[in-house]
């Protein structure tokens, strides 16, 4: 056991007039664990995956109360179970595997968030800013299903208009070939000429069309990334620059978000991968997952960048040196590399 975890289960027990709210918060953050180490049996195990994805949700309840210091935050586990679904759903090995991987970075990062925020005493804090700390954490996005926006919900609905009137186009052009050359002629070899022309004839139009169009200039804007917003026309170099800027004046937790945030820049303008307002850290190592040779350095930077700006961790300037070693050998690993070279 831990000496973290040796930590909480000590506080909590102390907590003697809370002490049922406490092995409750307990309970959480165990099973929390546990869960983390299912997938990992399922990673050394391919034949524990049925059994294993069920005891994990079992585990871990689409909805559930946790209490702590006597009041009741609402979990909300429903991401645990939609990523499960997704990972039982996939083809890919490799992209299944990688799935897999991101489950269990953010079942640890969960867990370890919950350890840290129930240590907080009351000589360290009060008991209301240690909930107020847990409810955050909970309600992280990366914690949660996501919702389908309204955009993509209206751009589902319009494809499925458009397939049902295709499809009843389709349907008029048979029943007019079956008047034309009977009823026998949805099989004959006439029709099959007819409907290749006209299909011809349809994609001829098509790229003429396409064509004509003159593709539109796209505008700068501004972009989230990490729910950090970054002005127009900010490059990669920019946020290198202020992140070296800021490890000079010895903020090395600043240092260390902009020049994650600059790789991010640099792999989406090679296009490795594409930045998203609601996309997370590890989200994005898992679009990475395809390039092999970046995953290693990426993935040393994620666990940097959790425990130093989720987790308030302090970053030595050895250890951004050392952090300043992998960003370089991803830019050197990623000027390999094009968006088709996947395996």
């Amino acid at each position: 056991m831990s000496m973290k975890r040796i930590i909480l289960i000590s506080l909590l027990i102390g907590c003697v007039a809370t002490g049922a709210a406490a092995e409750t918060l307990l309970n959480y953050e165990n099973r929390v664990a546990r869960a983390a180490e299912q997938v990992a049996r399922i990673k050394s195990d391919p034949d524990y995956e049925a059994p294993g994805v069920e005891h994990i949700k079992e585990l871990l309840p689409r909805r559930e109360l946790v209490e702590h210091e006597g009041k009741r935050l609402t979990v909300d586990n429903s991401w645990l179970h939609l990523a499960l679904d997704v990972y039982e759903a996939e083809a890919n090995p490799r992209s299944k595997s990688a799935r897999l991987t991101e489950i269990g970075d953010r079942l640890a990062a969960l867990d370890a968030e919950l350890i840290r925020a129930a240590e907080t005493s009351p000589d360290k804090g009060s008991g209301q800013e240690t909930r107020a700390r847990l409810r955050d954490i909970l309600n992280r996005s990366e914690y949660h299903e996501k919702e389908e926006s309204r955009l993509s919900a209206f751009i589902k609905k319009v494809k499925t208009k458009v397939m049902d009137f295709l499809g009843e186009i389709w349907q008029a052009f048979m029943r007019m070939l079956g008047k034309v050359f009977g009823s026998g002629a949805q099989g004959s070899l006439i029709s099959k000429i007819v409907v290749v022309a006209a299909l011809g004839a349809f994609l001829f139009f098509v790229v003429y069309i396409a064509r004509q169009i003159k593709p539109r200039r796209r505008r700068a804007r501004k972009r989230t990334v990490l729910g950090e917003e970054i002005e127009a026309g900010t490059t990669p170099g920019d946020l290198f620059e202020a992140a070296m800027a800021a490890a000079r004046a010895g903020d090395f937790r600043a240092a260390v978000r902009k020049l994650y945030i600059s790789l991010l820049y640099e792999l989406s303008e090679r296009n490795l991968i594409e930045i998203e307002e609601s996309a997370t850290n590890h989200e994005y190592l898992s679009r990475l997952g395809r390039y092999e040779a970046l995953v290693p350095p990426v993935r040393e930077m994620t666990d940097r960048f959790d425990l130093t700006w989720y987790g308030m961790f302090p970053t030595s300037p050895d250890e951004f040196s050392a952090y300043l070693s992998r960003y370089n050998e991803a830019l050197q690993r990623a000027q390999t590399l094009a968006p088709e070279a996947a395996k």
